[in-house]
C-alpha cells in the first residue's frame, strides 16, 4: 500500500510587507542599547543576507483561523470530493489560535478542532489534533498520516502548516523583519502511486534547545514575555549540520543518494543556508561536482521565513505552477527537509 499527495492548497496573506516597512524602526541590541548602524544600512545588510524582500501578515484584526480555513479548503477544493471521506486532521503550528493584538496562543479548543468545524465536517471517527514541532512540524504531520494510513487508521488525512507570527514579533529586534504569515495544506491518501518512499527524524533537544525561544522585548519598557528570538548563528549550525545528515538518512534507508533527487524542497530560512544543505549532503556522499541548478526552489524572497507553513505553501506553487519554471513532473524525486526549534530537523523522499 502506498502514500500519496493528493491534492494541495494554501492561503497567503494579502497584505504585503516590503522591507520599506521597517525603515522607521528603531532597533535594540539584546541589552536595550540602540544600534548604532543606519537602519537603512541593517535593513540592506538583512536583505542580501536572507533574500526576503517582502512578506505576508494577516490584518491586525481577527485571529488565525480565515487564514487556517482558506488554505484547508483551497486544497479540498483542489481534491474535488465530499470532505467527510476526510478520516483525520492535522494542523501544525507554533502558537495556537492568535487573537487580535498580543492575545495569542489560545490552544484550548486545539486548532484542528476550530478547523473541522469551520470545515463543517460532521463525520465523527475523523480525528482532529495539532503538532508542536517548530518549522518542520508539517512535514512530521505527513509522517504521521502515512503511519495512520499505513496502520489501518485513514484513507484520506489532511495535514496543514498554518504560521501566523506577526502577532508574535519584537519590533525592537532586528529578526523580527525574517518571519511571516502563511498558511498550506495537503490530502495525503491511500493510493496506488509511489508517493512516500522514506523518511527520517532527529529531535536533538540538547544544548540546542535555546536556539529559538520566546522572550520579553528588547525594549525593557515592555512587560510582552512571548516574543520571538533566536541565536542565529547557533541555529545557522545546527541547521547546516544536520539538515544534510536527516536527509542523508532518510535516502539511505530509499536506497538512495543526492544524485537521485530531481528536487528539493528545503524549508526556508536564509537564501545562503539552502545552497549549504546542498553542498554539505554532497559532501557526505563523497559526490564532487553535484549541479543542484533548478533543484533548489526558493520562495523566501516573496514570502519571507513562514515557518512550518514554508514547504507545503511552496509545494502548492509549484504545483500550480505559479513558481517562475519550476516543475514537477511524475516520476520525480523529492526530498521535503525542514529544521526549527526544538532543535529538530526531518526529511522525507517523495516520487510523484
Amino acid at each position: 500500500m502506498n502514500t500519496t499527495i493528493v491534492a494541495t492548497g494554501s492561503a497567503m496573506p494579502e497584505r504585503r510587507i516590503k522591507n520599506s516597512y521597517f525603515l522607521d524602526r528603531k532597533f535594540l541590541n539584546e541589552d536595550g542599547t540602540p544600534m548604532t548602524k543606519p537602519v537603512e544600512e541593517i535593513v540592506a545588510k538583512l536583505e542580501q543576507i536572507t533574500g526576503i524582500k517582502e512578506r505576508g501578515y494577516i490584518s491586525e484584526t481577527g485571529d488565525s483561523l480565515p487564514l487556517l480555513t482558506a488554505g484547508a479548503e483551497d486544497a479540498i477544493k483542489n481534491w474535488g470530493k465530499d470532505r467527510n471521506e476526510i478520516d483525520g486532521i492535522i494542523v501544525a503550528h507554533n502558537a495556537g489560535n492568535m487573537l487580535e493584538g498580543r492575545h495569542g496562543f489560545h490552544t484550548v479548543p486545539n486548532l484542528a478542532a476550530l478547523l473541522k468545524n469551520r470545515l463543517g465536517i460532521t463525520n465523527h471517527e475523523c480525528f482532529a489534533y495539532d503538532i508542536l514541532f517548530g518549522c518542520p512540524g508539517w512535514v512530521q504531520g505527513v509522517i504521521q498520516a502515512n503511519q495512520a494510513i499505513q496502520n489501518g487508521d485513514a484513507n484520506n488525512v489532511l495535514v496543514v502548516g498554518l504560521e501566523v507570527a506577526s502577532r508574535l514579533l519584537d519590533p525592537y529586534d532586528l529578526d523580527s523583519m525574517i518571519l511571516a504569515d502563511g498558511c498550506g495544506a495537503a490530502i495525503i491518501s491511500k493510493g496506488e502511486k509511489q508517493g512516500i518512499i522514506s523518511y527520517a527524524t532527529f529531535s536533538h533537544a540538547q544544548d540546542d534547545v535555546s536556539c529559538i525561544y520566546l522572550s520579553k522585548s528588547y525594549n525593557k519598557e515592555w512587560d510582552d514575555r512571548t516574543l520571538f528570538k533566536m541565536n542565529g548563528k547557533d541555529v545557522y549550525k545546527y541547521a547546516t549540520t544536520w539538515v544534510p545528515q536527516v536527509i542523508k538518512k532518510a535516502l539511505d534507508k530509499a536506497g538512495l543518494d543526492a544524485s537521485d533527487v530531481d528536487m528539493f524542497l528545503f524549508h526556508q530560512a536564509n537564501g545562503k543556508m539552502l545552497h549549504a544543505f546542498a553542498n554539505h549532503l554532497a559532501a557526505l556522499y563523497n559526490i564532487e561536482g553535484l549541479n543542484f541548478d533548478g533543484k533548489i526552489p526558493t520562495t523566501i524572497e516573496f514570502t519571507g521565513n513562514t515557518s512550518v507553513a514554508t514547504i507545503p505553501t511552496m509545494l502548492d506553487l509549484i504545483l500550480k505552477g505559479n513558481l517562475g519554471d519550476y516543475k514537477i513532473t511524475p516520476g520525480m524525486k523529492v526530498v521535503f527537509a525542514s529544521v526549527g526549534a526544538g532543535m529538530h530537523c526531518n526529511a522525507l523522499v517523495y516520487q510523484f
